[in-house]
């Protein structure tokens, strides 16, 4: 049996973003800079994890130095 697809709009990619950043309390730049200079709680790692996975669905780079 093959794999299912699943057909994401850009949208929903981007509001799914803003409401993980949202729960962080964090901006995206107050975000990466945070990932890139600190430790990260256990809900900091799992939401960086999401964020990237957006980020590389969206064909963006979002992989903070130092992460």
């Amino acid at each position: 049996m093959a794999p299912a697809v699943v057909t994401v709009r850009r949208e929903d990619l981007v509001a799914r973003r803003q409401r993980i950043l949202e729960r962080l309390g964090m901006s995206l730049d107050e975000f990466e800079n945070v990932a890139a200079t600190s430790v990260l709680t256990g809900d900091q790692w799992d939401a960086l994890e999401d964020l990237e996975n957006i980020a590389f669905l969206l064909g963006e780079d979002a992989t903070p130095e130092g992460a």
